[in-house]
């Protein structure tokens, strides 16, 4: 072997191994993620699956808009956009609905909590702010910083409508479950005040009444997706 080639042999060893590496890193970020998420639902069984179905509407979405973000990041963020509130009472935590004002005071901080939470991984940095301003609204009126339009983070304003389906079609605290058409009706009526209107238009060129009818594979294939 010459010296040339040993050189290739060498390099492409040491690429090798820079991509084992990686992967494992990888790795290990998902799995402190999915950690994350487990301790959540352990603590809200009943929002069990809440997190992977967010993260299935995302990527969805983000499909329909032809990926204009990387479908890996807006997973991540999708998954975990809720664990702030790990750092809320257990009580409040249980009920994932806030009845008093004080409570919805309390609540109103997850967003920011779960920011300062996944700030201590530098991996992460590129989709805090989509976990940190997911609760925006399109008109100004949401927390935590009262952003308006395009000021939110693209990833944010998917999180925040996916969030939001999930949410009405789902018994959660003492909000009723409710259809996918009186729920997408409900969303229109909400385009331009909390959700962003392109967004909107988008969401409801999916095929959504068919894929909620196969939900019960929503949430392994949003666990599966790169």
């Amino acid at each position: 072997m010459t010296g040339g080639d040993l050189y290739k042999h060498q390099l492409m060893e040491y690429a090798q191994d820079l991509a084992r590496a990686y992967g494992e890193l990888r790795r290990s970020q998902a799995e402190f993620l999915a950690t994350l998420v487990a301790l959540l639902e352990m603590k809200a069984p009943a929002i069990r699956g809440h997190a992977r179905r967010v993260a299935f509407w995302s990527l969805r979405l983000n499909d329909v808009l032809d990926r204009p973000l990387d479908p890996g990041a807006l997973r991540a963020a999708a998954l975990v956009h809720d664990v702030g509130k790990l750092g809320l009472p257990d009580r409040l935590i249980q009920a994932w609905v806030a009845r008093r004002e004080d409570d919805r005071r309390l609540i109103r901080l997850h967003p920011e909590m779960g920011a300062s939470l996944l700030e201590h991984v530098s991996a992460f940095s590129d989709w805090i702010p989509w976990v940190r301003h997911h609760h925006e609204r399109w008109d100004g009126t949401g927390y935590p910083a009262g952003l308006t339009a395009d000021e939110i983070p693209l990833g944010a304003r998917i999180i925040c409508l996916a969030n939001a389906f999930d949410y009405r079609m789902n018994d959660y605290g003492s909000d009723p479950a409710h259809t996918v058409s009186g729920t997408i009706a409900w969303i229109e009526r909400l385009s331009g005040g909390i959700f962003d209107p392109d967004l909107v238009r988008a969401f409801v060129r999916m095929p959504v009444e068919a894929l909620w009818v196969n939900r019960l594979w929503i949430e392994g294939e949003a666990e599966g997706e790169a």
